[in-house]
């Protein structure tokens, strides 16, 4: 993330501690969408193991929600947290304040805890709170939650990984470095530009 406020030093160290907050609940997120698989790896073989956090699906859902009109990975991420707060509030637990701003909150649910806070924000009326964020209304950011699921798995089925240290790169500067862990996982043998077979069909 590279977003500049000012030169001073600590709105620079304030930048830092929200990047890592953000980055922990996206991680968390990821991770509970698509976790490690010992059980398959035993069953199919060890390509079947990795999950998300391997593949660094994270880094693609930060950079896709940073890349819309109104930059949302920030917004999003607090939303989390909050919905995360909610769910804990409603099991009659009672979170640190201090938890909700340093990413603590989501992350330090279960995989299938976050699932479910997560869900509070796709429930009709399901969601109490919603923050003042500064320049962004509920109308900017709640058409992205149902969204996350799907840039999840685009970001781990894409060939995202396979970019390699090229991934954090500007589009046209990314070079596809190997072939993705996820589509040997599926059998998905890469693009092609089509067979001739294919162009033409008989219907009789």
């Amino acid at each position: 993330m590279d977003r500049i406020y000012d030169h001073s030093d600590s709105r620079m160290r304030d930048e830092a501690l929200l990047s890592g907050y953000v980055t922990d609940t996206f991680k968390a997120f990821a991770d509970a969408m698509i976790p490690r698989s010992p059980d398959l790896a035993e069953q199919y073989g060890r390509i079947q193991y990795y999950g998300a956090l391997d593949l660094f699906t994270y880094e693609y859902l930060i950079l896709s929600l940073d890349s819309l009109a109104i930059p949302l990975a920030i917004p999003t991420a607090q939303i989390l947290n909050i919905a995360a707060k909610q769910f804990l509030y409603e099991k009659d637990e009672n979170p640190e304040e201090s938890d909700l701003f340093d990413g603590k909150l989501f992350s330090g649910l279960s995989p299938s805890e976050r699932l479910l806070a997560a869900g509070l924000l796709l429930q009709p009326d399901g969601f109490l709170y919603f923050p003042a964020l500064d320049q962004i209304s509920q109308e900017d950011i709640y058409p992205v939650i149902p969204s996350l699921n799907k840039l999840a798995l685009m970001g781990y089925y894409s060939e995202w990984s396979g970019y390699g240290l090229t991934r954090l790169n500007p589009p046209g500067q990314r070079t596809l470095e190997h072939f993705p862990v996820s589509w040997d996982q599926i059998g998905y043998p890469g693009p092609s530009l089509g067979y001739r077979v294919s162009r033409s069909y008989s219907y009789v």
